[in-house]
């Protein structure tokens, strides 16, 4: 399916301030690759047994819990039909992100070459606005990536302890089926056993299952939002230089007093010239990311407005324990995260974008010649073309997001009067 080749990248692409932490990571599982590396085509090998393992972990507890008929009581398999369904999101994601692999390569490449002239370039105003970029993504990673490893920790510390001080309750499959005791939490969450009663696949199996969910969920949409971000910080320095309007960005060199007004009216339009293609290109990497995102995006606006509904009525209706209710909460605090980066940072986009007419306003254009005039209305004309990003169906913005919270709070009650009948 793949030329190696073509995927890999740079060795100072892993370097890079907006997405270091996140190529890191996904080198581990072996998305990209290093021009440096003695074995580029293993990462292509170790990125299809991962994404083969995260849908095998699917497809394991969506089996489970579809064997397993009807629960006595709906809080034990809210935990259970919750891990199910968001690790059948994310193998959507998974599986979308290896199929579309070299687009992803593409993307990092135009983005690497990009910052890396922007340096050159930059003044501090500008570098301020990347340091500012840099710590956004990094705080939007550890709020998403937190609650995914503190619920991983709730269930490997209790599987430790379980093991270690009660073993009679971790290995008792038997038991389970009996009715004569309860699993540890990391079984209702990756219930192997009751599929295949096997110390491997019953046991460590779950353990690692678990390890994928916690990195690979919070991992995926993060680097998402870095992409998103890098367009944002594009749209905010192409609006910053518009304004100013400074020929010396093209010649650095230029004696501004000392040239005619026909070389003034020729660099400013040169200038104008470079404003549209810095245009050009923003619009084509936001269509590379709307084309990247579209299919799992658009999963999980089904996925998880469904799912938040039944969480809140199994919160409401069943009597979970307090280590089920933490991971519900945990659940929805997750879910409702993903579906706002989405949609709060691509109504970003569209907002940046429009500041640009207002850009091209805002510099001194009554100032400069007739025909710099003339070009600057052209590009004001230019920037009110609309640029939505769009999951298939629907546009993705802050009311798309208001719509998903108010549907599934509308699914919520009416679930509960149905109950309450």
């Amino acid at each position: 399916m793949f030329k190696v080749k073509e995927l890999l990248l740079s060795p100072d692409s892993f370097e890079n301030p907006i997405f270091r932490m996140h190529l890191n990571c996904f080198s581990w599982y072996g998305y990209v690759a290093s021009t440096e590396q003695a074995h580029p085509w293993f990462s292509l090998i170790r990125c299809t047994i991962f994404t083969a393992s995260i849908w095998i972990s699917c497809a394991m507890m969506l089996t489970r819990v579809f064997l397993s008929g009807s629960y006595e009581n709906l809080s034990d398999s809210a935990t259970s039909w919750a891990t199910a369904v968001q690790y059948f999101a994310v193998s959507i994601a998974t599986l979308n992100a290896y199929v579309q692999r070299e687009r992803v390569i593409q993307m990092l490449r135009f983005a690497q070459a990009d910052l890396q002239v922007f340096k050159m370039e930059a003044d501090d105003l500008e570098l301020d606005l990347l340091h500012t970029t840099q710590r956004y993504v990094r705080t939007i990673t550890m709020l998403l990536w937190v609650p995914s490893v503190v619920a991983g920790l709730m269930a490997w510390l209790d599987c430790i302890y379980r093991t270690i001080f009660l073993p009679q309750t971790v290995f008792n499959a038997a038991a389970v089926h009996r009715g004569e005791a309860q699993p540890i939490l990391l079984f209702k969450l990756f219930p192997f056993a009751d599929l295949c009663d096997n110390f491997v696949i019953g046991y460590l199996g779950p353990w690692y299952s678990l390890g994928l969910g916690i990195t690979t969920i919070p991992l995926w949409h993060t680097f998402i939002t870095c992409l998103m971000k890098y367009i944002t910080l594009k749209l905010q320095i192409l609006n910053k230089r518009v304004i100013e309007m400074n020929i010396k960005r093209i010649k650095p060199d230029l004696v501004v007093q000392e040239l005619t007004q026909a070389e003034l009216s020729h660099w400013h339009l040169q200038l104008c010239k470079g404003f549209v293609v810095e245009q050009v290109k923003i619009r084509r990497f936001v269509h590379e990311l709307q084309q990247l995102i579209r299919v799992p995006v658009m999963a999980d606006f089904i996925i998880f407005s469904v799912l938040m509904c039944f969480l809140f009525f199994a919160l409401t209706v069943g009597v979970p324990s307090n280590m089920d209710f933490s991971f519900m909460i945990i659940y929805l605090f997750v879910m409702a995260a993903i579906l706002w980066i989405y949609h709060w940072h691509a109504t970003l986009i569209v907002e940046c974008k429009d500041d640009l007419a207002f850009a091209f306003y805002a510099c001194e254009w009554y100032n400069f010649s007739l025909p710099v005039q003339k070009r600057l209305l052209f590009m004001m004309k230019h920037t009110q073309r609309p640029m939505k990003m769009r999951a298939l169906l629907v546009d993705m913005n802050l009311k798309t997001f208001l719509d998903i919270v108010r549907g599934a709070y509308s699914y919520f009650n009416l679930l509960r009067s149905t109950h309450s009948y």
